[in-house]
């Protein structure tokens, strides 16, 4: 597990890899406009690396606004595909209140 970024803004960002391979970036905390820059660094640094597929577990994240929302854009429109595992009911309304579902597709779970 790679720690990409820590910060007081509280949001910590890790990379690690699922078992086909594929980058996760794992939230833990809060996503905000006080951190969003250093959640798209860390995005580009990954999107760099032109995978086909792109994993963002947020089982930590407890809040996201739509600065978040707009770096997850982002990444689904510069990898083959991107999925959100693990996501509160907060963040999947975040989500789904956006209309933003298809490009930003929810686990099941």
């Amino acid at each position: 597990m790679e720690e990409i970024e820590t910060n007081e803004a509280g949001l910590s960002i890790e990379q690690v890899a699922d078992a086909a391979g594929d980058p996760v970036i794992v939230l833990n905390g809060e996503l905000d406009i006080s951190n969003a820059d250093a959640f798209r660094e860390a995005v580009e640094r990954v999107v760099e690396e032109k995978p086909g597929r792109l994993v963002f577990d947020l089982s930590q994240l407890s809040f996201m606004d739509s600065s978040g929302i707009a770096v997850m854009v982002y990444a689904a429109t510069n990898v083959g595909a991107i999925e959100l595992r693990h996501a509160s009911t907060i963040i999947r309304r975040v989500v789904e209140a956006t209309g933003l579902s298809e490009i930003l597709p929810l686990d099941a779970s």
